[in-house]
């Protein structure tokens, strides 16, 4: 992996005080452009900006039809075999398999509107993850994934993982996570789920839902198969020996081995630090809250996410696969999916909420697309980037409010069309960050088809129903 440090050069109407903010959010604090294009949004910067993001990404895409934005009085072969529901938003309704969720469209605000064009689902992917639309080259990081730029931008933790990916192996989103040209530390910690819930203490006390690559808290290390601290610090002298070899045949000899001795010696000492562990350790959840969230690899994420940013991660991604469904829509949505989805993020946000949380957290849920509005003829749904819904909540974010609309049939948005880029925009609007402001891309990138200069978005506004400039 190259190690490139990369350049900010803010653009537009930005003042030399401006400029010295920005500077700062590079050394590690908090770096907040105060001019805005046009002067629009400089008054309207939230009073408390949220301290974490939670990206729960639906792999696959989810069907807006049925789940968020259900139409009940389409014909059957487009609105399908789901009844709707009423929610806590006068005639505002949802699939009946969403109940807990119908209550909690209060702290949500609903964007039925959203629309792109890239259809398949790497392109999709890194759009939904990076706001940039690919090029030719899809197959790797071009652009840096939403969280590394915000760790770039805000400044990472000295005592946890700035940035952490829970990713569920079925998903084919876990390549557009990285940091692309930003430097190392700005790549995220990625923890592959186990594809079951483990009795780890193996004594009958409960379960440790164990991650990949996380060694047990240090009082249970002798006693707890998989990864252990001495382990992990063989990966690293391993890790050290292979720099090495690289560092002798790379060109660019000025940037060999202090900065990565840096950041690996930074990321060794975190994952291996008892806040850390007992982050990750969901054995210190009571039993009735692990109920609430689901025992699902989703619900248990969720929860896992919300213990970290309590702990101070900038930035969580929990990645969820299996809602590509061509095939069997309707049972694997009513038998899995969205039952599984109703207690996870109905359990996150209510607990959010119950602990001072939700307006220091902004949490996102999206896929890649919508689905098509008729079924097909293997009782399945496909691509449909034509409209889709996300849903935002937490972080200054007003709540209990549906922006857009789509059509009759849910095939395009009809009112106030939102993209990518302008949830991209309100997102790092929130944060305080200029997302018109370029990088300087270093010239040894290998991926040629990226100009030298790029902005953190090359397009997109922040919703002014979100951030009050309406």
């Amino acid at each position: 992996m190259h190690l490139s440090l990369c350049t900010r050069h803010p653009v537009g109407p930005t003042s030399r005080r401006g400029f010295l903010q920005i500077s700062a959010g590079t050394l590690g604090g908090w770096g907040f452009a105060t001019a805005l294009p046009n002067g629009r949004l400089g008054a309207a910067l939230p009073a408390t900006r949220p301290k974490a993001v939670i990206q729960l990404y639906m792999g696959g895409g989810a069907s807006q039809i049925d789940s968020f934005d259900p139409k009940p009085l389409a014909p059957s072969e487009i609105r399908g075999p789901f009844e709707p529901i009423a929610t806590t938003l006068p005639g505002i309704a949802v699939t009946e398999h969403l109940p807990r969720m119908s209550r909690h469209l209060d702290k949500m605000a609903l964007l039925r509107s959203v629309h792109h064009v890239q259809s398949e689902h790497q392109q999709a992917a890194h759009y939904m993850l990076t706001g940039w639309m690919p090029s030719r080259v899809v197959f790797k990081n071009e652009h840096p994934s939403l969280g590394s730029v915000v760790v770039h931008e805000t400044g990472d933790q000295q005592s946890m993982p700035p940035y952490v990916v829970l990713k569920d192996p079925p998903t084919l989103v876990n390549r557009h996570h990285g940091s692309a040209f930003l430097h190392r530390g700005c790549e995220p910690f990625q923890i592959k789920i186990p594809s079951r819930l483990v009795d780890t203490n193996n004594d009958g006390q409960g379960d440790i839902f164990k991650a990949e690559d996380i060694p047990p808290p240090r009082n249970m290390t002798a006693r707890v198969a998989g990864l252990t601290i001495d382990r992990i610090r063989q990966r690293r002298e391993l890790l050290r020996a292979y720099d090495r070899i690289q560092a002798g045949r790379d060109e660019l000899q000025h940037r060999a081995t202090t900065p990565v001795t840096h950041y690996e010696q930074k990321a060794f000492d975190i994952v291996t630090s008892n806040k850390a562990v007992t982050a990750f350790d969901l054995s210190h959840e009571p039993d009735s809250v692990r109920d609430r969230y689901g025992r699902s690899l989703l619900g248990q994420s969720c929860l896992m996410a919300r213990r970290l940013v309590d702990a101070g991660v900038l930035f969580v991604t929990v990645s969820r696969g299996g809602w590509d469904t061509h095939k069997n829509n309707f049972n694997a949505l009513q038998n899995q999916l969205l039952p599984e989805l109703d207690l996870a993020m109905s359990a996150l946000l209510q607990d959010l909420h119950d602990r001072g949380m939700l307006e220091s957290t902004l949490v996102v849920w999206s896929g890649e697309f919508g689905r098509t509005p008729r079924v097909n003829k293997d009782v399945g749904r496909d691509h449909w980037p034509g409209v889709m819904t996300m849903g935002l909540a937490g972080g200054g974010i007003p709540g209990g409010q549906v922006i857009g609309k789509s059509d009759r049939i849910s095939a395009a948005p009809i009112d106030s069309p939102v993209t990518p880029e302008d949830v991209w925009a309100t997102m790092y609007h929130q944060l305080g960050i200029d997302w018109r402001q370029t990088y300087r891309v270093p010239r040894e990138f290998e991926f040629k088809s990226v100009p030298e200069m790029v902005p953190i978005l090359p397009r997109g506004m922040p919703i002014p129903e979100l951030v009050g400039t309406r």
